[in-house]
């Protein structure tokens, strides 16, 4: 019987054999995910916005941002300015950064991505922002373009700022999961994925007329997350809090425990990593509420030492922090850090947050600028480690050495 093989079949039978061969042959498979480190980008799905945009904008932002900082408690303040240690002058500088699509930044070996979602229970929320209508107001034909049939769907948006920066590789919730289950899928036995999931909560309504308003990150939009996440990547391709706790009585015990997996034992898993916008927890009430170790959940939430459902931490500045995140990541925590900063490291091809951000052992480093040069014509880059990872530098001991 004659058999042919597709070119399709082919690469998929390549990629499998790979697959096996890197799992069964890579030196890091005896570290638990706590003793590795990986390279991710910072709000991975986006694309530059419309530099009209900015110009319709400004006169709104400017004074309403200056009001905000003007009236931030102090305690708020201190560390909004430790998470954005570089003040610019307008906000179009901060958001100079390209990031290729989703699958093109797995393939090229890093291992975080960062999506930040917007409820839009009945679809078409997010097709006309408040910029473009302004903008075509004053006759203007050419923007650049949305994905108007994916913002069309019913289900959670990806997008940064409302009304500001929301353009999109991935637009919904569910194409991006869609793209890396593809990339997943032809490429088993991957080193795991880490993505942070930022729900967004404010808007410009109040502050600008016409502004687009936000429905509220309710139970039902935090019970659509989980419900993605299941349907599009399957729970067995997720490594959730339950599968950390286990017979600890907190997640926070089972972290500190060393409880989580090798990364033989990981392979093919993607995390979820919840960030909570100013360690604000309440406005997660809806996805905490009798689930204080988030029983059942399928993403891990950012929280402090000394909470139950503390696995996962999150410390933007190495610099301010560069005794607390080691000393964290040796208790036994995830943590995330950042390389660099509102574009302020890259413009300045300045490698200090970099390389305090590699050397504090976080396992999670996220980067605006992953190769050189970069958009800003210098060498500055956080480029990812061959196969996806490599071990924390504050720990080199197999697990099985021990």
């Amino acid at each position: 019987m004659k058999t042919t093989i597709t070119l399709h079949a082919a690469a998929v039978l390549l990629a499998a054999l790979a697959g096996t061969a890197q799992a069964a042959g890579n030196p890091l498979d005896g570290r638990r995910l706590n003793a590795i480190q990986v390279i991710g980008t910072h709000n991975s799905y986006s694309q530059p916005a419309d530099p009209r945009v900015f110009e319709v904008m400004d006169p709104i932002l400017r004074p309403m941002l200056q009001g905000m900082f003007a009236n931030m408690p102090e305690a708020a303040r201190k560390l909004y300015e430790d998470e954005h240690p570089n003040p610019l002058d307008d906000l179009q500088a901060g958001l100079e950064y390209i990031h290729p699509p989703i699958e093109a930044q797995l393939r090229m070996g890093l291992r975080s991505l960062e999506f930040d979602l917007n409820v839009d229970h009945e679809g078409g929320r997010f097709l006309s922002p408040l910029p473009y209508r302004m903008l075509r107001e004053r006759g203007a034909r050419d923007l650049a373009p949305l994905y108007a049939d994916a913002l069309a769907e019913p289900g959670l948006k990806v997008l940064h700022a409302v009304d500001v920066d929301f353009r999109s590789h991935c637009p919904t919730f569910r194409l991006c999961l869609r793209q890396l289950r593809a990339w997943s899928d032809a490429n088993p036995g991957h080193t795991p994925v880490f993505v942070l999931l930022e729900p967004k909560f404010q808007s410009l309504v109040g502050r600008a007329p016409g502004a687009t308003p936000l429905d509220p990150f309710d139970a039902r939009a935090f019970a659509e997350m989980d419900a993605s996440i299941v349907e599009v990547l399957g729970r067995e391709r997720v490594f959730a809090p339950d599968d950390l706790r286990g017979s600890h009585p907190t997640l926070e015990a089972a972290a500190l425990a060393g409880g989580w997996p090798t990364l033989a034992q990981a392979r093919g898993k993607v995390l979820f990593l919840m960030i909570v916008p100013g360690l604000n927890l309440a406005t997660f009430a809806p996805y905490l509420a009798g689930t204080p170790n988030l029983e059942g959940r399928m993403a891990f939430v950012q929280g402090r030492p000394g909470m139950d459902h503390a696995a996962f931490l999150m410390i933007d500045n190495a610099l301010t922090h560069a005794e607390e995140i080691p000393a964290l990541v040796r208790r036994g925590y995830l943590v995330r850090t950042r390389a660099d900063i509102d574009t302020g490291e890259a413009r300045a091809n300045d490698v200090a947050r970099r390389d305090a951000a590699l050397a504090s052992g976080a396992q999670i480093v996220s980067t605006d600028y992953p190769f050189a040069p970069n958009i800003f014509g210098n060498g500055y880059a956080v480029p990812p480690f061959p196969g996806g990872a490599r071990a924390n530098p504050l720990e080199t001991e197999p697990v099985g050495a021990r």
